[in-house]
């Protein structure tokens, strides 16, 4: 992976919780912060992996 990635993950992140923010449909606020944390996971899994192979 690459930073682009890194910052691809991190903005999407970011993205759905401000979705989740902005939204007053509880299904919809639901499914972003959902969202919003895969995307955080994803981050988290790669973020380890570019720190050990020095990405």
């Amino acid at each position: 992976m690459t930073s682009h990635d890194l910052d691809y993950f991190a903005r999407r992140a970011q993205q759905e919780r401000d979705s989740a923010e902005r939204t007053e449909d509880s299904i919809a606020k639901r499914v972003h912060r959902e969202m919003a944390d895969r995307y955080a996971a994803r981050l988290n899994e790669i973020a380890p992996a570019q720190q050990q192979s020095g990405g």
